[in-house]
């Protein structure tokens, strides 16, 4: 039985992949790098820490989650709910007040959110949390929908932008409605998290549940047809079907740019353990004019990212301006108000880590007789990528039958 060929072992063709075999479906895939995960990867680095590729989370409600994982096996270890919101001078608290009532007054002092946007956010919550997740995009942007929902601009510039700026990647908030309901319900239903070993054990995982002989790593495809793939070395590979579970776009010069880029150094210092900044996210508006987007001591959230017990912090700037390390620690150390002696343990550049989308996706495409997944197919996020990958998968198997 000739298999289904994916090229591509990022979370979508793993997703892909582990759809067919679950469906008794032969499999091969094919990935150039030598581990599996794609962008969603995590390096050790000398020094013992773990570094993600770029500052990511997982949210614990994702509803492609449970399909391809055991949520148990990851170890997840979750932020707090809310963040800590810099206002120019320190730091104020957002806090869930339904996860941390203790934190109710300190939230209650916020200064950048009226009462009616207080009630509004539980409106909202509410309004979400009946809808139920629906994975879409939509068409009206979510800068729209939250002014026409009544948030004042003060809030909007305060909170919502620069809590959205780190999960779209994008200060605009251009993107559809429909996907920022969808992540208020998972933020709703479930945590933020990271797992003890660092994001790679999502697709570690996924993997795992693999026959041995279906993934190849450290193999470079040099072209593609719908019944074959041909190899750098000259290998020719017959194939049921062929999947590209990357974007051919990355190969081509593009002057338009077709994702968003973010750049992640990540600092080890004593000092910051006495911050109080805890399992927090950091939020910076970008009204401020700081580079740094959001910032979080990953280190506090999950120990396993730091062997020996140091922290780790780790320092996001959104978008194409690039910024010296002792820049960042410029401004990191304005926001914690004195020195840390920071130590730059590492930095992340990623110049393609989401896609930007224009229209409503469809999930996934077949051009030509091939067959193409991918978050640009979704949605952009880790749920967008595993749900493209199974739904290319059923649509394969639904062709076979």
């Amino acid at each position: 039985m000739k298999p289904t060929v994916i090229i591509g072992a990022g979370l979508s063709g793993l997703a892909c992949a582990l759809t067919l075999s679950r469906a008794k479906k032969r499999v091969l895939l094919l990935e150039r790098r030598d581990s599996v995960g794609g962008r969603v990867y995590t390096q050790k680095t000398s020094s013992g820490f773990l570094v993600d590729e770029g500052f990511q989370v997982l949210l614990s409600s994702y509803p492609e989650l449970p399909r391809m994982v055991s949520l148990e096996e990851l170890k997840l270890k979750p932020f707090n709910s809310g963040a800590l919101i810099f206002n120019g001078q320190s730091l104020e608290l957002l806090a869930n007040p339904f996860r941390h009532p203790l934190k109710s007054f300190e939230t209650l002092k916020f200064s950048s959110a009226s009462v009616r946007d207080k009630v509004l956010v539980v409106k909202l919550m509410t309004r979400v949390l009946l809808k139920g997740p629906k994975d879409k995009i939509g068409s009206q942007t979510t800068l729209e929908y939250l002014t026409n929902f009544g948030f004042s601009q003060r809030f909007i510039e305060n909170f919502w932008i620069p809590f959205l700026k780190g999960v779209y990647l994008d200060p605009s908030l251009s993107l559809g409605s429909g996907f920022f309901e969808f992540l208020m319900n998972c933020f709703a239903w479930g945590e933020v998290t990271l797992p003890e070993g660092g994001m790679n054990e999502l697709p570690q995982a996924m993997a795992k549940q693999l026959p041995a002989d279906s993934v190849r790593l450290n193999v470079v495809v040099k072209s593609w047809a719908p019944e074959k793939v041909i190899l750098e070395n000259g290998e020719t590979i017959e194939a049921d079907a062929v999947v590209c579970a990357f974007d051919p776009k990355l190969q081509e010069k593009k002057k338009e740019p077709f994702f968003r880029r973010a750049t992640t150094f990540y600092f080890t210092s004593s000092a910051l353990l006495s911050l109080g900044w805890e399992k927090w996210l950091i939020l910076v508006p970008p009204r401020l004019g700081f580079s740094i987007s959001h910032l979080a001591l990953i280190s506090s959230v999950a120990a396993g990212y730091s062997k020996r017990g140091e922290a780790l912090l780790s320092v996001t700037l959104v978008g194409e301006k690039q910024c010296s390390v002792p820049d960042v620690i410029k401004e990191v150390e304005k926001i914690a108000g004195r020195a840390l002696t920071l130590n730059h343990v590492a930095t992340t550049d990623v110049p393609y880590a989401l896609p930007i989308l224009e229209n409503e996706p469809q999930g996934y495409e077949m051009q030509n007789g091939l067959w193409f997944c991918g978050d640009r197919f979704a949605s952009p996020s880790i749920n967008g990528a595993l749900r493209s990958g199974r739904l290319v998968a059923e649509a394969i198997l639904g062709s076979a039958s």
